[in-house]
């Protein structure tokens, strides 16, 4: 099966080049499919071997262990990477960038979701995290969502109260992201631009976007911020070899370089420790953590 796959097979793919944090071990099998067919074909032949399955985006909000990945690892980005604009709605694969999807709507005047500017993923796994803002989140435009099962059967989903929430996205079991419907709207084109621009100033001058990151490592406790809590506890700008709590954000933990996921992993366990001790609130982790 994996023969039949006209995509990319590796074996032995150092995931580090494949993460935005540009850390972790390697994947036994690494598979970047070319279309469904080839996704397909990588699950049926995991099912066959009884082999474990992780999809990877781009690779953004994710730390993988240092020993890497048993089984099969799927990369989207690239696959399933363009958007369809009818009307207002946008039909969009997994593997598209939500960057590129906001601009090119933007292109045809069509807005709405400019709220999520800014945020490094693509459509699967800003689904796949629910993406998004205090101003909005993508599971706020989705109309559908688009599955490949592991026995290769395709599957729609229309998501309903519930279905998203934060940093969320409860999807069937086992199924694989490989598209959605989202639903924009007319505006024009200048005052969208305008938006874009403000936040991505916002962004730039709070968040470190210049270096190596995961995104947000934590989730927000309710009513209070991660970023606040780490500040107040004194580990902004603690670095532990080549990783570091961003000294511009708290909420971020940077690769300066050479930084393992074993660093990563013990500022988070620190922050953890000393959050619950000081303020009695268990943080949460919104990154992704996989491998062994």
């Amino acid at each position: 099966m994996l023969g039949e796959i006209r995509g990319e097979v590796r074996f032995k793919e150092p995931l580090s080049f494949h993460t935005s944090l540009r850390i972790g071990g390697a994947a036994d099998i690494f598979v970047v499919p070319q279309d469904v067919d080839d996704i397909r074909h990588a699950l049926l032949f995991a099912e066959r071997e009884q082999l474990p399955v992780e999809v990877i985006g781009g690779g953004n909000n994710l730390l993988v262990r240092d020993r890497g990945v048993r089984g099969v690892a799927i990369k989207l980005a690239g696959c399933l990477g363009r958007a369809e604009f009818h009307g207002e709605e946008a039909l969009a694969g997994a593997g598209a960038s939500l960057s590129a999807l906001i601009r090119e709507a933007a292109a045809l005047n069509l807005g709405g979701i400019e709220c999520l500017v800014g945020i490094p993923a693509t459509i699967g796994g800003a689904l796949a995290m629910n993406a998004g803002t205090e101003d909005g989140w993508i599971g706020d435009f989705v109309s559908a969502v688009y599955f490949l099962y592991p026995d290769g059967t395709l599957g729609e989903f229309k998501p309903t109260e519930g279905s998203f929430s934060y940093r969320q996205f409860h999807h069937p079991d086992g199924a694989t992201l490989i598209g959605c419907r989202l639903q924009l709207h007319r505006r024009p084109q200048p005052e969208i631009q305008k938006d874009i621009k403000a936040r991505l100033k916002q962004k730039k001058a709070t968040q470190p976007m210049a270096l190596a990151s995961a995104g947000c490592v934590w989730k927000n406790p309710a009513g209070d911020s991660a970023g606040r809590l780490i500040e107040k506890v004194g580990l902004k700008g603690k670095r532990l070899n080549g990783a570091e709590i961003s000294s511009k954000h708290a909420n971020f933990i940077v690769n300066r370089g050479g930084a393992n996921a074993v660093d990563v992993a013990a500022l988070m366990d620190m922050t953890r420790e000393r959050v619950h001790h000081q303020f009695g609130i268990v943080l949460e982790p919104e990154i992704r953590i996989m491998g062994e």
